[in-house]
């Protein structure tokens, strides 16, 4: 290994796939380091008002005079320094290297957020563990979960807005044509459950046409049209079938996971209760989202499961879905639906891919009795499924996290080297 710390290609040949990860890991943990220590210091620099000497009203300009760092990166650190000072665990966790970088600026931006600012102190060890325990797509859930309960004024005003400012139009400019729109989460959900099925007829009928003029060779990179494309033409044949009353996609079902307390508290209020607040420190195992995550207004969940094509899906504590009890080789039907929407993706360790889009397979194998129940199924992508064959295997620890081992048994991935914190009181 040269002063880069890098292993050259030549040693990367002779490297075993987990010492190849660690070096990644131990190089990450470097670059975690300087950036809490940046931000450490910018925020001691405000607290003695030592930028001001030299002529800066705001820590954030002399950060950029000192560094020359761009306007959004010097906001960043000077918010995240922010964050670490309210919040002594997490500043700890940041600066030795256990906080991803990524998942420092989430967490500062919701720290940033005036309205918790009397919740950061008790919501220090939750953050800190959930930081270090969750890939950061799902931190950014539990973040947007939390806010909805520690601001629960907010979060209503700011689903009203959504709604009050809903817009779109269609607006063809010289040679182009342009689309725009923004409305509520929950109409977002919908439709983009209708697009995505356009652009699957899409992509599938451009498919076949390729098997029938290329046969057996035909791949991807025959196909005419790039994806962008194809998501266009899907938009203009929703609009063509919408025209002619036309439902080409098929109906369509919405599904939205929500935790039985968030459901059963806003139910009741619906009906013209008075729930309890909901405590904050409960964000770990609240859940109110569609399958990848996107979270909705849960006045607009208890209407649509009311009134329209919505299913809801209640989850366990531990957020593992209710065994529906039955006992098969393969997962089907609302079984199959139930192990896809319990998860945001694939179960294989870095794999983003929706888990709608996954295949459900046994965590314990069929054939070394495990049960086809959705406390035993995993998403697996078409992709990383047929690795099991191969001796690679997944598994979803008490916490909800999933885990993947090679066939030697090492671990797979940034969970082997997470450091466990105690949740909030």
């Amino acid at each position: 290994m040269d002063a880069t710390g890098v292993p050259t290609t030549d040693e990367m040949v002779s490297m075993s796939p987990a010492a190849l990860m660690h070096v990644a890991h131990l190089l990450d943990v470097d670059r975690r380091v300087g950036e809490a220590r940046q931000a450490l210091l910018l925020q001691r620099v405000d607290a003695v008002g030592a930028q001001v000497e030299d002529g800066f009203r705001q820590v954030a300009g002399w950060g950029r005079a000192a560094c020359n760092w761009s306007g959004a990166e010097a906001s960043r650190l000077a918010k995240l320094g922010r964050a670490m000072q309210a919040m002594p665990t997490f500043a700890a966790a940041c600066l030795a290297g256990h906080v991803g970088v990524a998942q420092m600026h989430a967490v500062a931006a919701v720290a940033g957020n005036p309205r918790v600012r009397d919740h950061l102190a008790a919501a220090d060890a939750l953050f800190t563990r959930q930081a270090t325990s969750l890939p950061f797509d799902d931190l950014v859930t539990f973040l947007q979960h939390w806010v909805e309960l520690a601001d629960a004024d907010g979060a209503r005003s700011r689903h009203d807005r959504a709604a009050q400012q809903r817009r779109a139009s269609v607006q063809v400019i010289g040679e182009r044509s342009f689309v725009d729109a923004a409305g509520p989460a929950m109409d977002g959900v919908f439709m983009r459950e209708v697009f995505d099925r356009y652009c699957e007829i899409e992509w599938r009928n451009e498919w076949d046409e390729g098997v029938r003029r290329y046969g057996d060779i035909m791949h991807p990179g025959l196909m005419e049209r790039t994806p962008a494309q194809r998501r266009f033409d899907a938009l203009r044949r929703l609009f063509d079938d919408a025209a002619g009353s036309q439902h080409a996609g098929g109906e369509v079902t919405v599904n939205i996971v929500v935790d039985q307390a968030t459901f059963e508290h806003h139910l009741e209020a619906a009906l013209g209760g008075t729930p309890t607040p909901a405590d904050p420190s409960t964000a770990v195992t609240r859940r109110c989202e569609d399958h990848t995550g996107a979270v909705i207004d849960p006045r607009a969940m208890i209407a649509a499961a009311l009134v329209g094509r919505v299913r809801r899906m209640v989850l366990s504590t531990d957020g593992v879905v209710l065994d529906f009890g039955r006992r098969k080789r393969l997962f089907t039907g609302a079984l199959r639906e139930a192990v896809l929407l319990a998860a945001h993706h694939c179960g294989w360790v870095g794999c983003h891919l929706h888990a709608a889009d996954c295949q459900a397979d046994h965590v314990l194998p069929f054939s070394h009795a495990g049960p086809t129940s959705a406390s035993n199924g995993a998403p697996l992508c078409d992709h990383h499924n047929p690795l099991k064959n191969k001796g690679y295997r997944t598994w979803r620890d008490p916490d909800g996290l999933w885990h993947t081992y090679r066939p030697d048994g090492t671990e797979l991935g940034w969970p082997i080297h997470r450091i466990h914190y105690p949740n909030a009181a």
